[in-house]
């Protein structure tokens, strides 16, 4: 059995320029200032948002970090595993459900070895984080699915790129399933089961295997965790 603890919450930050001034927004809720920020660019000649993920602790037996986050969130990070008695040294593995920069940016200061999908190292977005995680011990997942340890399986669903996964976690509570930016960024086309754009097929096929696992609590990447 695990535990499921978020260490940082998702926000997004959205901004506008005009002349010398910036305007920071204060809706930083995802997905609410996701929504901001595309009305903002339909208004304003430069808008820009950086964005967090959820970064998430697995307690059991072993003790995980997933998705540490942009690379802004180093400190942080760090600083929320002391608030919980930790340190860097005391995590036995980083799981990246994918490796985009706002999701691996973190591992910086956290130089544990790190889990992600071999389809990763394939993107045309490696190089922007390889060479942070190649001095790393990387454990390389390979094939559609596997488990991580007792109680915590992966499964590639794709849809947001190729190599990205989900985590099913078996807790006192049930299921939760970790599922990065497979969801997103809102939920109401996950709700309705009608995924959009190109990837629609791949999306659908990902959703299914997530309700599929019939978890009691879903954490994407970028959504409040809530129940399906």
């Amino acid at each position: 059995m695990y535990e499921v603890d978020l260490l940082i919450p998702t926000a997004r930050f959205v901004f506008s320029v005009e002349g010398d001034g910036v305007e920071v927004s204060p809706e930083h809720r995802s997905p609410e200032a996701h929504v901001e920020y595309a009305r903002l660019r339909h208004e304003r000649p430069l808008v820009g948002m950086t964005t967090f993920p959820n970064t998430l602790l697995l307690r059991g037996p072993r003790t995980i970090v997933v998705d540490p986050g942009l690379h802004l969130q180093n400190e942080p990070l760090i600083r929320a595993l002391g608030l919980r008695g930790l340190s860097a040294a005391d995590i036995d593995l980083v799981v990246l459900t994918h490796a985009h920069l706002d999701h691996a940016g973190a591992c910086a200061d956290l130089p544990r070895p790190v889990a992600v999908h071999e389809r990763e190292t394939q993107a045309s977005y490696w190089p922007l984080v390889g060479g942070l995680l190649d001095p790393l011990v990387l454990e390389r997942l390979e094939g559609e699915t596997g488990e991580l340890t007792d109680g915590v399986e992966w499964a590639r669903t794709p849809g947001h790129c190729e190599g990205h996964i989900s985590l099913k976690v078996t807790t006192a509570r049930g299921v939760v399933a970790l599922c990065g930016d497979t969801i997103g960024p809102g939920r109401e086309e996950f709700d309705a089961m009608e995924p959009s754009g190109p990837e629609a097929a791949e999306l659908l096929a990902s959703w299914e295997l997530i309700r599929a696992w019939r978890p009691t609590r879903i954490i994407a990447g970028h959504l409040p965790p809530f129940a399906p």
